[in-house]
């Protein structure tokens, strides 16, 4: 900023009475009196006078940190990249190029060369908002006038040369995420004709997860990292290539220039959020329930079986598969006790933490951890919060046309939309309850297809067969062998009360004791090593004791990594998140990027290492594996049939994998849920049918449950069919088609 401009007055001999921290305090009050966009009054005080002008370029990067912090959020960036990380050079390096950024995103240009890079900035800015963030990329910037524009003009370009299909771009993946992330109930409500449109934009998208992965690594494979996770000649060819889709690690990374570090991120899936946009903005159209239907469960005939009354259909107008992106506000720090404000002031992320950011740590862990299937990152973080899942969720699955689906899928052209298969809508209801394997217990071993080629993903990665049961807060597993029974016991999670994880029989803590003991001989060594240098050196002669040491083994003493997977004497996984304690930290490598070379030249000779690296010791809560079960609650069942489920966590990225199966109605096929939890509140990802011949298509479509509250269906009497936060959406058992 200073350099822009240049001084023509000479020192004034009142401003050079004035103390340094005086005139940067001006400077910092002037350059925040307008809080949205760039600091604009800043400029006029560099060019003041020659004295002024020296002070603030002297310390000017600690003058933009003090601007930046009070501008914008820091919170999550300090959680994620380490708080050594985030220093004065850091943090007027992001302010340079956020406010860059910003103004050029204000503009509104779809054809600026620097568009994607911007787009990058925005959406991270929105994955660290606390409050302040967003209103810099709404209010100011106006981004989601620039999303609208892009959606209508540039979601689809460049179809003609993909035959007629839309191009999963690093442009459009970020656009869609945002357009999740702008999403109001005011605007929701006010889209009007925009809704179908941007619903025909997204449905290639969210209807055919066969060109569109909602995955970070196919759904087959539960055991990774792999190193063979690459398409081979045995893979399945589709219309679209290779099945399952390994995508090139290489092909997915990019580097993005974040706090003047080199981050490698792979742009956020667009099949997951197209699905996401495309059941919320299904669900925003209100629509009566059949006045056929009985009132409620006290005026319908038993003898009619498992069918919805029209308080049922009240009850699910209440629900929303989606939540809404809450933006936060300035002050939200200020509502804390002052322990949860230490605890959101700190740089370690936990479970306890309630900030906006804090709920997109899992997500921003899986763009940064989890883009090569092949290896696992040392320092990646956690990717699944255990105990998240638990609880009563509820939402909508969409069914697309069976034949037309058929059709679609096998097409290599794009059929026209038309040709589409039209969506209807089913409720879910769902209890879950989370089950831990503690070490040292053996988790339930990984199912196989019979071709070997996955790891029995129609089993949610059981082996078959296989059965289970819970007594108290224990569930039990047993496989059967050919003259035996193998069982398995995992614990059942209750929020606030601890496991049964014990130290000293442990096999991870037992490691790490002994690493620890190990690297407190070597110092010991080092230490004697380099007391008989010192004593020996004036007469050359060196001791028996000091000769025996030359015999010990001198390692030099590292810091080791507590829990990671990739340890040969354990599987505890961190990547499951810990309860009391803290995840690692990112460390990210500095790279320079040529576009930014002057900027970095300019700001960043604080320079960290290139062989700098950070640890946060994370206590080891010896979960090795998670399994999820969940049912029905009987009243649900009545209305929309008794299902139960059962599933795990691929520890590798946090994708949860979910057989549903009926209880009742062994005609009703079971079905397989596989998705994430997207802000640890939107279990969003795609349910396919159950077939027993791996290479039929089965019938796919998108899913999304939100957490909600147990209560009881209401009476129609009382109903409303709106809601000051969102507009009601009322539906069939099988809705009609969008």
């Amino acid at each position: 900023m200073a350099s822009s401009y240049s001084y023509r007055q000479p020192a004034s001999p009142f401003c050079s009475r004035l103390p340094h921290d005086v005139i940067l305090i001006i400077a910092l009050e002037l350059a925040t009196v307008d809080v949205l966009g760039p600091p604009s009054n800043l400029p006029a005080l560099f060019s003041t006078c020659r004295y002024i002008y020296h002070v603030l370029s002297y310390e000017r990067k600690a003058l933009f940190a003090h601007i930046y912090r009070r501008k914008f959020d820091t919170r999550a960036a300090v959680r994620r990249l380490g708080a050594s990380s985030i220093n004065n050079s850091a943090l007027a390096f992001q302010l340079k190029k956020q406010t860059a950024a910003l103004k050029r995103l204000r503009k509104g240009d779809l054809d600026s060369r620097t568009l994607t890079s911007d787009l990058w900035t925005a959406f991270i800015m929105f994955m660290e908002n606390d409050g302040r963030n967003y209103d810099h990329l709404v209010e100011y910037a106006k981004v989601d006038a620039l999303m609208d524009r892009f959606m209508d003009e540039r979601l689809w370009r460049g179809r003609e040369q993909n035959l007629g299909w839309p191009v999963d771009s690093t442009p459009g993946s970020l656009v869609v995420w945002m357009l999740w992330f702008t999403m109001t109930p005011e605007r929701l409500a006010n889209l009007g004709d925009r809704r179908g449109r941007y619903m025909d934009l997204l449905r290639p998208f969210a209807l055919i997860p066969l060109l569109y992965y909602p995955f970070h690594a196919p759904d087959v494979r539960f055991d990774l990292p792999d190193d063979d996770a690459l398409p081979d000649p045995d893979e399945e060819v589709t219309p679209f290539g290779f099945y399952p889709v390994y995508r090139d690690p290489a092909m997915v990374v990019e580097h993005v220039l974040h706090y003047g570090r080199n981050v490698c991120i792979m742009p956020p899936l667009i099949g997951l959020g197209a699905k996401m946009l495309f059941v919320m903005l299904a669900e925003a159209i209100p629509y009566d329930p059949p006045s056929i239907l009985p009132v409620d469960r006290a005026h319908a005939d038993p003898a009619d079986g498992v069918r919805p009354t029209q308080a049922d259909f009240v009850e699910w107008a209440s629900v929303r598969g989606v939540r809404m992106y809450n933006p936060g506000s300035w002050d939200w720090l200020d509502r804390l006790t002052p322990e949860q404000r230490r605890l959101e002031n700190g740089v370690s992320w936990r479970r306890e933490l309630t900030s906006i950011s804090a709920s997109l740590d899992n997500d921003w862990n899986r763009l940064t951890g989890c883009y090569d299937p092949r290896h696992d990152l040392p320092l990646k973080g956690v990717v699944y919060t255990f105990g998240s899942i638990v609880g009563m969720f509820a939402g909508r699955m969409q069914i697309p046309d069976l034949f037309r689906y058929r059709d679609v899928v096998q097409a290599a052209h794009m059929p026209d939309l038309t040709e589409f298969p039209l969506v209807a809508e089913q409720p879910v209801y769902v209890r879950f309850s989370e089950h831990h394997c503690i070490d040292p217990e053996l988790p339930v071993p990984t199912g196989s297809d019979p071709d070997g080629l996955g790891d029995n993903v129609q089993n949610a990665y059981f082996p078959q067969p296989f059965q289970y049961s819970q007594s108290g807060n224990t569930l039990r597993v047993e496989l059967p062998r050919s003259h035996t029974i193998a069982r398995y016991r995992y614990e059942t999670y209750v929020e606030g009360r601890p496991n049964s994880h014990n130290p000293a029989t442990c096999r991870v803590c037992i490691h790490d004791r002994e690493e620890e003991e190990r690297q407190l001989r070597a110092r010991i060594a080092t230490f004697r090593r380099t007391s008989a240098d010192d004593s020996g050196s004036g007469d050359g002669e060196t001791s028996g004791e000091d000769q025996d040491d030359e015999d010990v083994e001198i390692v030099e003493p590292v810091l080791s990594r507590r829990g990671s997977i990739n340890s040969a004497e354990s599987e505890f996984s961190q990547y499951f998140g810990d309860d009391d304690n803290p995840t690692y930290l990112h460390q990210l490598r500095l790279e320079r990027d040529r576009e930014a070379e002057a900027l970095i030249d300019e700001l960043m000779s604080e320079d960290v290492p290139d062989d700098y690296e950070e640890y946060l010791e994370n206590d080891c809560s010896g979960i090795q594996d998670i399994i999820i079960t969940g049912e029905v609650l009987p009243r649900h069942g009545e209305a929309w049939h008794h299902y139960r489920f059962y599933g795990r966590v691929r520890k590798w990225d946090g994708l949860i994998v979910l057989v549903r199966i009926p209880t009742r109605l062994p005609w009703n096929l079971k079905t397989i849920f596989r998705g994430y939890l997207i802000g640890n509140k939107n279990f969003v990802g795609s349910w396919r049918s159950y077939h027993e011949n791996r290479n039929a298509i089965p019938l796919e479509g998108p899913f999304a449950l939100s957490r909600v509250e147990d209560r009881p269906a209401q009476s129609v009497s009382g109903h409303t069919t709106s809601s000051p936060s969102q507009p009601a959406a009322l539906a069939m058992p099988v809705s009609p088609p969008v």
